[in-house]
């Protein structure tokens, strides 16, 4: 009885799990992730966000209080990750770079954004406010200011004249130069606009260059260039907010202002540059200081030729 009795339990058992693998056999993966697909890429969700793409579980048809809902959080969201990350950039010189060589990036939006908000920042506040005045002295010395950059001309007549004979009489290049030159200084109060349009992107461009002449000097570190683009993106946010601020001379003409502003902006960035450094590289105070001023010359002389060859390209692309 027994022996029958156990053969029978086999049986049954058997002829369950062939019912559940008949049942299982009929869901197709189609059908199981229709239950609860993703509407970015039909995954089955089975909690508040995607396994496979990430996206959040949400109503494609939502009512004005969801999309209100929705759309507060995601600013509070960003607005904390921006008020955190602003807080540890300029407090703590160097250690969001330190952070996020860690992997630790949650917290904090990525270097690139953080660069793009200060620069952004920097021009929209730069377009608000008044531009210093476009100067014309007196006599026939001519003067145009672009921000702190000067380009005097002695005579305007007689430069006028000199380039119309550089155009006509000159070799192919000074030609080619001397029709464009004087088109641009016929028109000359277009020229700062088009400068001003072509700084954020020459310093852009530099940005690897920055982040290779570190790369250089701590070569005895031995990181990746990543890394050191990572840092480059960093000092350049804080270096684009000192500018924002230092923005004050132009809404003043009270000299010792506007002489202090500046004192207080440079020494700002210099410092900053020289901690960050010994923060994420941890190097000594001397070594900081040292290597920061040798990045720091060759990259502004390295800044001044591309502000050169971009006032050339200016002239001979627009005028």
């Amino acid at each position: 009885m027994s022996e029958d009795r156990r053969s029978g339990e086999r049986r049954r058992t058997l002829a369950l799990h062939g019912r559940n693998a008949a049942l299982t056999s009929s869901l197709t993966p189609q059908s199981v992730a229709a239950s609860n697909p993703c509407l970015n890429c039909g995954t089955n969700v089975q909690l508040e966000y995607c396994p496979e793409c990430g996206q959040r579980a949400i109503d494609p048809d939502p009512t004005l209080r969801e999309f209100l809902h929705e759309l507060a959080e995601e600013f509070l969201h960003w607005d904390g990750k921006l008020v955190t990350t602003f807080r540890a950039l300029v407090t703590k010189p160097g250690m969001l770079t330190v952070e996020y060589l860690a992997g630790k990036r949650v917290r904090y939006i990525s270097p690139l954004r953080l660069y793009l908000a200060c620069s952004v920042l920097y021009f929209f506040v730069s377009a608000l406010v008044p531009q210093p005045k476009l100067v014309i002295s007196k006599g026939g010395a001519v003067t145009t200011r672009i921000g702190g950059i000067s380009i005097q001309e002695p005579d305007s007549t007689a430069t006028m004249a000199a380039l119309d004979t550089l155009a006509l009489h000159g070799r192919w290049v000074g030609r080619v130069w001397g029709v464009h030159y004087a088109n641009a200084m016929r028109n000359r109060s277009a020229l700062p606009r088009h400068i001003a349009a072509a700084i954020p992107k020459t310093m852009f461009v530099l940005l690897p260059l920055f982040a290779a002449l570190v790369m250089i000097v701590l070569r005895m570190c031995r990181r990746r260039f990543p890394q050191h683009l990572a840092f480059a993106l960093h000092v350049h946010a804080f270096l684009f907010l000192v500018l924002t601020l230092m923005l004050v001379r132009r809404v003043t003409d009270i000299v010792p202002i506007q002489v202090g502003a500046t004192l207080i902006g440079i020494t700002a960035i210099l410092v900053y540059f020289v901690q960050a450094m010994r923060t994420v590289y941890e190097v000594s105070l001397g070594a900081a200081v040292a290597r920061s001023a040798l990045v720091g010359i060759s990259y502004f002389l390295a800044f001044a030729v591309a502000m050169v060859l971009t006032f050339g390209l200016i002239v001979l692309l627009q005028f």
